[in-house]
């Protein structure tokens, strides 16, 4: 009879545990708050050149060749002129301006991408036939740290990331990292700005955050179960070398008295 009744402790016991665990896993779910979909965000985040960015421009037109002299190469930039390679694209000096092929100084910082392409051609148009101008940032990136699949940086050329792409161009967060407490750091007129963000909520989608910055930097924390695991094989490694060496040394005592007594 006790037996059985040992038995039935332990099915009962376990099946609590199983739901205690679907449980914990349920509430690590993205958005695990949304119970129906009256929830709308409007996405109106549109990037903007700022001041030391750098800008990738290529120009084409219908005859090719009239549009060499307005594209910027390694072997024909002009050092002179203070303008960039092509190779780190055009830089956005301290006046908010770049220096252009032909057309000389042009201002850009506070533009988006397509004005800068809409204003560039307005101003080809009156020297080339038909000109195609693309526009991406050069230098524009994120780095993600911390408990993800593949950590490092993430360039984003058109200026547009959320961080929700920025996750999951990172390898996803594995259960042993915390999606409810994600760190993003942000410098913001000479200011260094932390925020913890939950990738928990669909409220997400209201943060200042959620778009990404060029040289963000999101940090996933790692959870204490991963924490104490790592504690644990530290103590446990440095537990062998100490066994190890205390093994050597005791080897070496013995072997040193037997022969002092042998002598």
């Amino acid at each position: 009879m006790k037996f059985y009744s040992l038995v039935i402790v332990v099915i009962i016991s376990s099946f609590i545990s199983s739901c205690n665990y679907q449980k914990k896993l349920q509430e690590q779910l993205y958005f695990n708050d949304v119970l129906d979909s009256s929830h709308r965000v409007l996405a109106n985040y549109i990037a903007t050149v700022n001041v030391d960015d750098r800008l990738n421009i290529v120009v084409s037109a219908l005859n090719l060749e009239s549009a060499v002299p307005y594209n910027i190469t390694t072997s024909n930039s002009n050092v002179s002129t203070g303008a960039s390679t092509g190779s780190g694209g055009y830089l956005v000096e301290k006046d908010g301006a770049i220096l252009f092929p032909q057309l000389g100084r042009i201002l850009v910082e506070g533009k988006t991408l397509l004005e800068i392409r809409s204003e560039l051609l307005t101003l080809l148009s009156k020297y080339l036939t038909d000109p195609v101008v693309t526009v991406q940032f050069a230098n524009a990136r994120v780095l993600v740290m911390g408990e993800v699949g593949k950590p490092g940086p993430i360039p984003i050329p058109d200026g547009k990331l959320t961080i929700l792409e920025a996750i999951t161009l990172s390898g996803d967060i594995p259960f042993t990292g915390r999606k409810d407490n994600v760190l993003v750091v942000r410098e913001e007129n000479g200011q260094r700005i932390f925020a913890n963000v939950s990738l928990l909520s669909h409220n997400i989608y209201k943060s200042p955050y959620f778009y990404l910055r060029q040289n963000d930097l999101v940090y996933v924390e790692p959870t204490l179960q991963k924490i104490k695991q790592q504690s644990n094989q530290f103590y446990l490694s440095n537990v062998g070398l100490i066994t190890s060496a205390t093994t050597i040394l005791t080897s070496l005592f013995f072997l040193i008295t037997y022969l002092k007594s042998i002598k």
